[in-house]
């Protein structure tokens, strides 16, 4: 299954960097998604949220799990929408006071037949554009 991975510096500290991937929105952000729903937050750390995305003029719905994370370095979040699944692992290492090094790793998995199909097409879309989504997320992450 296609994989990807990107390393991007943040003009911010570790802190800053972590205090940003706690924020659903900022998923939504990334996945492109219309809305963010179910928000579920332990000890202020991001667990769990419900999005849904518009795409040609239909919606696509799943869910954002945080699988794993140790605070300011690392977090294993898994995507699930109908007939996908997507593990993006985000990585963070301080290398200056304000300045973050963000290392994703992302694995995209059809679980039906259709989305079998449709995975060059989407695995195309998501190669297109995951650069830049990383450099979105790094200029969050300094704001």
């Amino acid at each position: 299954m296609p994989r990807y991975s990107d390393t991007v510096y943040a003009e911010a500290t570790a802190q800053q960097s972590w205090d940003t991937l706690q924020d659903a929105g900022v998923w939504g952000s990334l996945l492109g998604a219309a809305e963010i729903s179910d928000i579920r937050l332990e000890d202020g750390e991001l667990k769990s949220c419900s999005w849904t995305a518009k795409i040609g003029g239909s919606n696509l719905d799943g869910t954002m799990t945080v699988e794993g994370s140790t605070p300011l370095e690392y977090m294993d979040v898994m995507i699930r929408a109908a007939e996908w699944r997507c593990r993006i692992e985000m990585m963070l290492e301080a290398e200056e006071p304000r300045k973050t090094r963000i290392h994703s790793k992302v694995d995209l998995t059809a679980d039906g037949f259709t989305a079998l199909l449709a995975l060059p097409v989407v695995s195309g879309v998501i190669g297109r554009h995951f650069p830049q989504r990383m450099l979105d997320l790094a200029e969050l992450m300094g704001t």
